[in-house]
């Protein structure tokens, strides 16, 4: 499915303009990666990081970059992702001009976006990989706390964020080193299926019910090969969360954040439907 191939189900609804359950559910999916990409390509901090991504899509949704997506699909929709973020970053020391010179520029270029597998594409895919094994991880500890196995949970954490070896962690948890490693191992098996129920769970609202296994057997193979050629599963981890640690995530409150996002986004929905009504051009 590569990224996941998006069919247009959810994508065409939001062409349409989409509802603000549309929206929030778009932004839940790929606020992560792009908030994940700006912090790799050039943000100051979380707070810009934050910044550019709602304006990337406001962007979308504002000059109509997902109709027009939809009707030429020369690349793939992190291809698009990746064009805005990167005007965004050249341009975020203009203000208003720099805003217009941004459309009028996407607008014009838009059908150059290509779908060639540019570092950039690249990194941005790898931003959404992280952000699956962050969210699966979290899914994971929450379930563990749940059943009073939290040290499974510390076992994980000390061993991939914290670099850990098995016997580092037995000691600082007070267990046996055979006990450590089952823990982990455990802990590892339960975290593959919890990745792959939640990129199975995504490519299901991108694709029609006939096409979302074989996208799905598509999207997870390559998935498998990007973390084989990057140091699988436990770098992935420790990469996620180098960047964005849980407290840091907690600090800037990622609900609201997503929230605030979406109202953005209903806003512009609002204006637009509000020109139509009295029969202006949107």
């Amino acid at each position: 499915m590569s990224f996941p191939q998006t069919r247009l189900t959810l994508i065409q609804r939001l062409a349409a303009g989409g509802s603000e359950e549309d929206w929030y559910q778009f932004v839940k999916d790929y606020r992560g990666p792009v908030c994940r990409f700006a912090l790799r390509w050039g943000a100051r901090d979380l707070d810009e990081a934050e910044e550019l991504t709602a304006r990337t899509f406001e962007i979308l949704l504002a000059n109509r970059l997902l109709t027009r997506w939809v009707a030429h699909r020369s690349a793939k929709l992190r291809s698009l992702f990746c064009r805005v973020v990167r005007n965004l970053l050249a341009n975020r020391n203009r203000v208003l001009q720099g805003r217009q010179e941004l459309a009028a520029d996407l607008i014009r270029h838009f059908e150059q976006l290509g779908d060639a597998r540019d570092e950039q594409v690249d990194a941005f895919y790898a931003a959404w990989v992280e952000d699956v094994v962050q969210q699966s991880v979290e899914s994971l500890a929450a379930d563990y706390y749940a059943q009073s196995k939290g040290v499974y949970v510390r076992v994980l954490y000390g061993r991939l964020c914290q670099r850990l070896t098995n016997a580092q962690a037995a000691e600082a948890l007070a267990l046996t080193p055979a006990m450590a490693e089952h823990y982990f191992r455990h802990a590892r098996q339960q975290l593959a299926a919890k990745m792959e129920a939640l990129v199975r769970e995504q490519v299901g609202r991108y694709c029609g019910p006939q096409e979302a296994e074989e996208e799905f057997v598509q999207e997870w193979r390559q998935l498998g090969q990007h973390l084989a050629d990057h140091g699988g599963v436990e770098q992935a981890v420790q990469r996620a969360y180098d960047l964005l640690d849980p407290v840091q995530v907690q600090r800037h409150q990622h609900q609201a954040c997503l929230s605030r996002t979406v109202s953005r986004l209903t806003s512009i929905l609002k204006r637009s439907s509000g020109l139509t009504d009295h029969g202006e051009s949107t």
